[in-house]
C-alpha cells in the first residue's frame, strides 16, 4: 500500500508542475479524438476531423393571440462522420415548457403545457411509427427505417404543433400581449460529432445550445397586420409590405443613417402591410447554426445598414412606443458592427443581417439577431447590446459547445464587448475589468460556486453557472489580455476564429492556438484557472529591512498565477509600484521577493484591483 501511494504521490507531482499543454488532464473522449487524428495539437482541425450538416426548409404560422405556431419541415441531414448511424436524435427545446420536465428555473404557470405535438415523421419518403419513437427531456429519438452510412444524406419530414411562451420564459417569450421573440422553435437535428457521436444532453434551461450548420429556407405565415424579423434575409417584401414602408426599407438596406420605418403615427394608421387576412413572409440564410424570428403588431421599427467586407449588412432596431434608450440601439448596432470589423477583434461580422428586438430581461443572441430589454441608462444599453452582438464570433462564426463550455463563448464574448462597450463609453477598459473583478472578490473560493471550468456546464446550478460561464473566465481571460497585450490577445481570438470558422472546437483547441499564437506554453495558466480548485489570492508576507534595501515577501495563498503590483509609499509623499508579470508563479513557486531601494517607507500594499478573493492580507 505504502508503495502505492509513493507512487500516486509522485505522479501528482508531475502533474502539479506539468508545463505542456499535452500533458493536461484530458476526458477519455477527448484522448480518443486526437488518437484518432480529428484533433491536432496544434489547434487546428485534424485530418480526420468531421462534420454533420442539416438544411432546413420550414413552412410554418404563428397564431399570435393564443400563442401556437403550427409547422412542417424537410431536414436534409448529411452524415459526413466515418460511423453508420441507425437513429436520429432531434431536439424539441419547447418541452422544456412540457407538464413534469425537469427545469432549472421558475416556469409561470401559464406556459405549461403537454408537450410538442408530434404529428408525422416520415425519413425518406417512409413512415415512422410514432408509438415506437422515445422521449426523453426535450429529445426525441428514432430508429431510420435504413442505417444512413457515411456520406449517406437523407430527408426527414416533420409535421408538428406546440405552443409558445405567452410571457417572457428562458430568452425567448412574449412581451407586449402581440409582440414575441421565437427561439428554439422547431425539431432540430441533434450533434454527432467525433467527441462523444450523439450529443444527447436535453434543454433544461441554464446550459444553452450545441448546434450544427445549415442553410435554412423558411417561410412564416402571420396575420396581415404583424410584421416578422429574422435570422434570415426576407426574400418577398414587395409583396407584403405597403409602397411607403417597402421604399423606407430599400433606403435603408442602402443608407449608413438610420431610416424609422414604422413609427407610432404609421401603427395608428395601420396601412404598413398589403391589404389581407395572412401574409406569409419568406426568408433564406446560408451556413447559420440556428435560426430564430420575432413578431409584432405594436412595436416601433428603425433599420440602417453598414458596408463590411464587400457586402451590405441591413441592421433592423425593433422596440416597444414606450422605450426611451433602445431608440438610440440601431446606432449602436451599426458602431458595433464597425468596430469589431476593423478594430477588436478585427474579424469581418459574418451575417447579411442583424435584428435588435427588445424583449429579454437577460439578454440573449442568435445568428443574426439579439434580443434585449429596456435599460434604465445609457450605459447599461451600450454594455448589453455590445455583448449580445459579441456572440455573433462565439458561438456563431465559431460553433463553441455550449452545453459543455459556455466560457468558451461568454468568456471572450464577455472581453470582446468590454473593449467595445470602453472605446464608446470613453472608459478605459481597466475601469470595467475592476468591476468584474469585484464579482470575482464576492463569489471566488465559495462553497459550491467556484469549481474548475472543465467541469462541464450542463449540469450547474444556477448560482454555480453564472460564476462559471461569466464571472471565472472573465477574470481569466483579462489576466491573459494584460499579461499577452492586446495586440498578441487579439490575434489569437482571430487566428482561433479563422481556424475554426463554421466548426466545433474544444476548449484543448483553444488553449492550443492561444499557445502558438503567443509562442509559449501557457499550460502554467491554463491548468490552475480552468482545471483546478482554488483561487486568486496574493498576500504580503515577510518584510526584511537590510542596510542597502527592503526585501518584501509575497505569498500566493490561492494557487492561481495573478500578477503582482506592489505598491510602496515614502514619507516624502512620493510612492512607486514594483509590477511583476503573472508568469513569476509559472514554476510553481508559492512565494516571491521583490527588493526595494533603501528609502523611508511609509506603507507598503498590493493593489486591490486584480481579481482576488481576500484584501486583508494585502
Amino acid at each position: 500500500m505504502r508503495k502505492i501511494i509513493l507512487i500516486f504521490g509522485a505522479l501528482c507531482s508531475i502533474s502539479a508542475f506539468a508545463q505542456s499543454t499535452k500533458d493536461l488532464y484530458m476526458p477519455r473522449e477527448y484522448q480518443k479524438a486526437y488518437r484518432n487524428e480529428t484533433r491536432s495539437h496544434e489547434g487546428t482541425a485534424g485530418k480526420n476531423y468531421f462534420q454533420n450538416t442539416a438544411d432546413y426548409k420550414i413552412n410554418a404560422e404563428f397564431f399570435p393571440e393564443p400563442k401556437l405556431l403550427v409547422g412542417r419541415e424537410t431536414i436534409t441531414y448529411k452524415n459526413n462522420s466515418p460511423d453508420t448511424l441507425s437513429q436520429i436524435f432531434i431536439n424539441l427545446y419547447q418541452n422544456i415548457f412540457k407538464k413534469g420536465e425537469a427545469r432549472d428555473g421558475y416556469i409561470d404557470t401559464l406556459n405549461i403545457h403537454n408537450g410538442v405535438k408530434i404529428k408525422n415523421i416520415k425519413v425518406n419518403g417512409v413512415s415512422i411509427d410514432l408509438n415506437k419513437c422515445v422521449y426523453f427531456s426535450t429529445l426525441l429519438t428514432f430508429r431510420l427505417p435504413e442505417y444512413l452510412i457515411p456520406e449517406g444524406v437523407i430527408n426527414i419530414d416533420i409535421e408538428w404543433e406546440q405552443s409558445m411562451p405567452k410571457t417572457g420564459m428562458f430568452r425567448i417569450g412574449t412581451y407586449d400581449q402581440t409582440s414575441s421573440f421565437i427561439g428554439y422553435w422547431y425539431p432540430k437535428v441533434n450533434v454527432y460529432d467525433d467527441i462523444v457521436g450523439w450529443n444527447t444532453f436535453g434543454f433544461t434551461g441554464n446550459a444553452e445550445f450545441y448546434n450544427d450548420y445549415g442553410n435554412y429556407d423558411v417561410d412564416i405565415t402571420v396575420p396581415a397586420n404583424y410584421q416578422v424579423w429574422s435570422s434570415g434575409l426576407l426574400q418577398n417584401a414587395e409583396q407584403i409590405l405597403s409602397e411607403k414602408y417597402l421604399a423606407l426599407l430599400k433606403m435603408a438596406a442602402k443608407s449608413d443613417t438610420i431610416i424609422h420605418i414604422i413609427g407610432i403615427i404609421d401603427r395608428q394608421e395601420n396601412k404598413i402591410t398589403k391589404q389581407a387576412q395572412k401574409h406569409c413572409w419568406k426568408f433564406k440564410a446560408e451556413n447559420l447554426p440556428d435560426f430564430a424570428f420575432a413578431v409584432s403588431d405594436k412595436y416601433l421599427w428603425d433599420a440602417t445598414s453598414i458596408q463590411i467586407n464587400g457586402k451590405r449588412v441591413l441592421i433592423n432596431s425593433v422596440y416597444n412606443p414606450n422605450s426611451e434608450n433602445f431608440r438610440s440601439v440601431a446606432d449602436i448596432c451599426r458602431k458595433t458592427l464597425r468596430f469589431y470589423s476593423d478594430i477588436t477583434p478585427a474579424i469581418p461580422y459574418p451575417y447579411l443581417t442583424l435584428t435588435a428586438f427588445n424583449g429579454e430581461r437577460r439578454g440573449m443572441e442568435f445568428p443574426g439577431m439579439i434580443n434585449d430589454q429596456e435599460e434604465k441608462d445609457m450605459l447599461e444599453t451600450l454594455l448589453i447590446t455590445t455583448h449580445e452582438i459579441a456572440h455573433a464570433y462565439f458561438p456563431f462564426l465559431v460553433g463553441t459547445n455550449e452545453q459543455e463550455y459556455a466560457w468558451m463563448d461568454e468568456g471572450l464574448a464577455s472581453v470582446i464587448g468590454i473593449s467595445a462597450l470602453a472605446n464608446f463609453a470613453g472608459i478605459k477598459e481597466s475601469e470595467i475589468f475592476k468591476m468584474a473583478n469585484q464579482k470575482y472578490a464576492d463569489q471566488g473560493a465559495s462553497l459550491a460556486v467556484d469549481i474548475p471550468l472543465m467541469s462541464g456546464t450542463h449540469h450547474l446550478g444556477d448560482f454555480t453557472s453564472g460564476f462559471s460561464t461569466y464571472v471565472r473566465p472573465i477574470a481569466a481571460f483579462n489576466l491573459l489580455l494584460e499579461y499577452l497585450g492586446n495586440e498578441i490577445f487579439y490575434k489569437a481570438i482571430r487566428d482561433f476564429a479563422k481556424r475554426w470558422e463554421g466548426k466545433h472546437p474544444i476548449p484543448y483547441d483553444l488553449f492550443h492556438t492561444f499557445n502558438k499564437t503567443a509562442g509559449e506554453d501557457l499550460a502554467w495558466f491554463w491548468k490552475p484557472w480552468f482545471f483546478e480548485l482554488g483561487y486568486a489570492d496574493i498576500g504580503i508576507g515577510d518584510i526584511k529591512k537590510l542596510e542597502n534595501k527592503t526585501v518584501v515577501e509575497v505569498i500566493n495563498h490561492g494557487g492561481f498565477p495573478i500578477p503582482i503590483n506592489l505598491i510602496v509609499k515614502y514619507n516624502d509623499g512620493t510612492e512607486e509600484t514594483f509590477h511583476e508579470k503573472m508568469n513569476v508563479w509559472k514554476s510553481g513557486e508559492k512565494t516571491h521577493r521583490i527588493e526595494i531601494p533603501k528609502n523611508n517607507i511609509q506603507k507598503i500594499l498590493l493593489d486591490a484591483n486584480a481579481p482576488e478573493v481576500h484584501f486583508e492580507n494585502n
